[in-house]
């Protein structure tokens, strides 16, 4: 082989190992998307919350939609997405809600649901806070410490 050749091949070579060490640095450290689902139950005094939590967060900005039944004084339906910016510091991220979308079938009593959501899910501009930690392929999702669900990967 003669000079050319070999400066070619080592060109190639160089170029493959620094593609290759930016594509691992990617796909390890850049922000990336949390998209998961969870079924959970809240019994708060005599009122209980039974459905599906999903969340989305991507850029600082997020979107958690909850559906099921509330058994209050009668049995009604929640459907509501809520838009939220947040804040995060390791695995903990602090949730603000920016926008309250109720879809058709939310057909909730507004007593039952102040007594029963926490506030982030039934107002605007109020705050949740999260520790959300990747394990075996979903995400726990905790509150003060207590885990209260496992968030499965979507």
């Amino acid at each position: 082989m003669n000079k050319k050749s070999n400066f070619i091949l080592l060109a190639i070579g160089v170029i493959t190992m620094l593609g290759s060490g930016a594509w691992l640095w990617h796909s390890r450290y850049a922000d990336k998307p949390l998209n998961c689902v969870g079924n959970v139950e809240w019994n708060i005094g005599s009122n209980r919350f039974t459905g599906t939590v999903s969340y989305r967060l991507y850029n600082h900005q997020g979107l958690a939609t909850l559906t099921g039944k509330l058994y209050g004084r009668d049995t009604t339906g929640i459907s509501r997405n809520i838009y939220f910016a947040y804040t995060q510091h390791h695995d903990a991220r602090v949730l603000q809600s920016t926008q309250l979308v109720k879809t058709f079938s939310d057909s909730a009593n507004e007593d039952d649901i102040n007594q029963t959501l926490p506030s982030f899910y039934r107002q605007t501009g109020q705050r949740l806070s999260l520790i959300m930690e990747e394990y075996k392929g979903a995400w726990i999702v905790a509150s003060s410490n207590v885990p209260s669900l496992y968030c499965r990967k979507r």
